[in-house]
């Protein structure tokens, strides 16, 4: 399905954001350097005169030089999120809007104006159709999804069929789910998997155990597979390549600032420098040398709605120069490798589940700042969870709820108020942990 037509009449021009997208890969390095430059200092320039609360959180006046702006981070962004959304001056103005925590712990509601999100989903469609992806292959999508309610469920629904997706449900790890999935492989006409790293790695082994054919071999349609969301390691690599019967992709990104990285058909990862402006500093602030490792820190150069400018994502990673477009390459990635979720069923789950999970209070409260879960045994999970009130008894019966709903009934879920979540060593705090 051709979906222009659709971006065109929700306000999104695709066309328009891939024609800038192509010019900018034309250009020469120098030139892209420094209109790229321009255009950062041209949303920070935005943002401190249009956005009261970022200008506040500068210090109210313009710093000397880039790398004296401050860092912006997600727990920044919380307050400013709730300080607009009560205002409620993005409702009804034609934002995009989402939650997102991922395995961080830290949920934030943000908003992108329909250039960003225009740019970031033309970036989506140029990267995948250099992978060799065209609009009518259908896209197996290996990813979580919001159970609220049958109006939820529909709109999921509509957005996947016009998206030509087909999404499977991860959430139920089992040989009988399993086998489910290849039948579906077997009767459609699938181009390409796409979906959290975890899960697809669950699969794969599954396929090989049962010592199965490649999923390409009853599937001829099959062209690739591209993994995101947690870390995929040379060894997940070749299981995936070997069930499925096809070349992986990796792609590293956030829901905030979509695709900040992606493999092409040698492999290299291509940073998104045409849409972002990707640094790697050192825990003082100090931008490293070049290949050495450090703090991803992230500017969106088309989002005027949310100031993501110097944002910390929170993972370490190594970038290095390149001599072609998009001169950067990523070439080394730490962390978001979750774990899995065994119940007394005899289900498994990802841990990822629990951000589905604990959206239905995120997008209900904002009382939430970060939170982990632990799996203590196997009936046994443990929230802690930092809020910025009291965490009551709604909320708590709330999460009871949604645990039941994605996972089972009859889990002891605990609770743990506490001040403060320690990270990890990666920069990265995991919401879900495994004691078993």
């Amino acid at each position: 399905m051709n979906t222009d037509f659709i971006w065109n009449r929700l306000g999104y021009n695709i066309k328009r954001s891939l024609e800038n997208l192509n010019s900018l890969e034309m250009l020469p390095e120098k030139i892209f350097w420094e209109q790229q430059r321009n255009q950062r200092d041209k949303i920070l320039s935005f943002h401190y005169n249009n956005t009261p609360w970022y200008k506040h959180f500068s210090g109210g006046i313009k710093t000397k030089g880039w790398d004296s702006i401050p860092i912006i981070t997600k727990s920044d962004l919380q307050s400013f999120s709730s300080e607009f959304n009560n205002k409620k001056i993005y409702r009804g103005q034609g934002y995009y809007h989402a939650n997102t925590s991922g395995s961080s712990g830290d949920p934030l509601l943000f908003y992108k104006n329909k250039e960003c999100h225009a740019m970031a989903w033309a970036k989506i469609r140029k990267s995948y159709t250099d992978l060799g992806i065209i609009q009518k292959d259908i896209e197996a999508r290996f990813f979580g999804h919001v159970k609220k309610n049958i109006k939820n469920s529909i709109f999921e629904y509509i957005k996947d069929y016009v998206l030509n997706r087909y999404r499977f449900d991860v959430f139920n790890l089992t040989d009988s789910n399993f086998e489910n999935y290849i039948r579906i492989f077997n009767r459609k006409k699938i181009g390409y998997v796409y979906g959290y790293s975890n899960i697809i790695i669950e699969f794969s082994k599954y396929i090989l155990q049962k010592n199965l054919k490649p999923l390409k071999s009853n599937c001829p349609t099959l062209k690739l597979c591209i993994v995101t969301a947690e870390m995929c390691y040379p060894e997940d690599k070749n299981i995936i390549e070997k069930a499925l019967g096809v070349p992986l992709y990796q792609e590293y990104g956030s829901s905030e600032t979509s695709i900040i990285a992606i493999q092409n058909k040698q492999f290299i990862w291509g940073c998104s420098t045409d849409r972002l402006w990707i640094e790697i500093i050192d825990d003082n602030g100090r931008s490293v040398k070049d290949g050495k490792s450090g703090r991803v820190i992230i500017t969106d150069l088309f989002n005027r709605a949310f100031p993501f400018i110097r944002y910390d994502i929170g993972d370490i990673a190594k970038i290095q120069h390149i001599n072609k477009f998009p001169f950067l390459k990523l070439t080394e990635l730490c962390g978001r490798k979750s774990q899995m979720i065994y119940l007394p069923s005899g289900r498994i789950a990802p841990g990822l589940t629990f951000y589905y999970v604990l959206r239905e209070v995120l997008e209900k409260s904002d009382n939430i700042k970060q939170f982990i879960i632990i799996q203590k045994t196997i009936n046994t999970f443990l929230f802690k969870i930092v809020s910025r009130n009291q965490f009551t008894e709604w909320e708590k019966t709330l999460i009871v709820n949604e645990t039941e709903k994605y996972l089972e009934p009859g889990l002891n879920i605990q609770f743990d108020a506490c001040n403060k979540i320690n990270q990890k060593y990666s920069g990265k705090i995991q919401n879900f942990f495994s004691e078993l």
